[in-house]
């Protein structure tokens, strides 16, 4: 559904809720009412946000849950969620929009539904339309973004470093400042390293041998010589709540004839991916692209292997790449789904290839879609050796 100047509702704490969030523009931990009404956005908060609000909030008009009667309703009823849909009911009529049908997140509490209905409220829940507002990324939200990648590349280097002063000890097990070097340590280095620099991550993957296999794997244990090591980083900015993502693979010492075609099968791939990308494609195209390159590679594909019913588990089993903005996962999908590209998205680009017996290569790249094509957002070299 496109967006039509629909009324909108959105409940929720936008440091939580990228919903919540980018109807609102305001930053806040605890719950806030956010309402588009004929063009005009409303925001709902608590005394202890009131003051902040009122000096950062990009609304037509602020409102406080004390003049909304919140609090005494929420006695009264013995309901919060009682209590706010009795006054977002009250609000609604005042704004001579209580006949007009409301458009919320499909993420939307029953419980705020079902009270918002029984006062005859027209609620309907609509994915589509909230995940599309926040597609077309204007030029504040790309710097957002961007900035939050130069703090991952910087991460990224520093993790490099570490893996570079590492020592190969007995059993290729790779030593760093007299202990062994585990995915642990690694990952904390990152960590580390991007809080410094405003931001925080959760999640964040470093990987080695047949661990890297498992694509969600976050990586535990000895790393070692000659296996490749998955480094996925994908933190939120605090102080923008945007998010980045970047994923390399790199080895210390010499990688074997397997892993280095593999590596450069997954780079020629998402080369490939890149020059595809423009708007008006349509992301399965792109995903199907990279998988043909990949099985033309030698390599099996969820495209051309995958038998019914059962799930692939080497080779290339995921999609292409993902939106990126106040979710790390967000529209569009470049994936089997049939997404058509839009100027503005931010979409990663990441294919990658797995074998259990000896780990993965993943290599990511976050990208802006244009007319003509896209802009990459990521500046770090795609080197495998370290």
């Amino acid at each position: 559904m496109k967006d039509e100047g629909q009324n909108l509702l959105v409940i929720g704490a936008p440091q939580q809720d990228a919903d919540a969030y980018h109807l609102s523009g305001f930053l806040a931990p605890d719950p806030v009412v956010c309402l588009r009404v004929d063009g005009k956005k409303y925001l709902a908060v608590s005394s202890l946000e009131y003051g902040r609000a009122s000096k950062e909030a990009p609304v037509d008009e602020l409102l406080s849950y004390e003049e909304l009667e919140i609090i005494r309703l929420a006695r009264e009823l013995k309901s919060g969620a009682k209590a706010y849909a009795a006054a977002i009911s009250n609000l609604l009529k005042r704004l001579g929009a209580s006949d007009s049908p409301i458009l919320v997140p499909a993420s939307m509490a029953v419980v705020y539904a079902d009270a918002l209905r029984a006062h005859g409220l027209e609620i309907t829940p609509d994915r589509q339309l909230f995940d599309g507002l926040r597609r077309d990324k204007t030029d504040s939200e790309v710097s957002h973004i961007e900035k939050a990648q130069r703090a991952v590349e910087t991460a990224c280097a520093h993790a490099v470093e570490v893996l570079r002063e590492s020592e190969i000890g007995e059993g290729g097990v790779l030593q760093w400042r007299g202990e062994i070097l585990t995915s642990e340590i690694l990952r904390v280095e990152i960590d580390v390293e991007l809080l410094r620099r405003g931001c925080a991550a959760d999640g964040t993957i470093a990987a080695g041998g047949p661990q890297g296999a498992d694509p969600h794997e976050r990586g535990h244990g000895p790393l070692k010589a000659g296996e490749s090591i998955i480094v996925d980083i994908f933190p939120m900015d605090l102080s923008t709540r945007y998010y980045s993502d970047m994923t390399r693979t790199f080895v210390k010492g010499e990688p074997g004839e397997e892993l280095q075609a593999m590596f450069d099968a997954v780079l020629e791939s998402q080369q490939a991916a890149l020059a595809t990308i423009r708007a008006g494609v349509n992301g399965k195209d792109v995903h199907g692209k990279v998988s043909d390159i990949l099985h033309e590679r030698g390599y099996k594909t969820d495209k051309h292997d995958r038998e019914e019913g059962k799930p692939l588990t080497e080779g290339f089993f995921h999609g292409t790449g993902h939106g990126v903005g106040l979710e790390i996962h967000e529209s569009p999908r470049v994936s089997t789904a049939d997404e058509e590209l839009i100027p503005g998205d931010v979409v990663s680009v990441e294919p990658g290839v797995y074998d259990p017996a000896f780990g993965g290569v993943r290599i990511e790249d976050l990208v802006v879609v244009t007319e003509n094509g896209c802009r990459n957002l990521t500046e770090f070299p795609k080197e495998l050796v370290v």
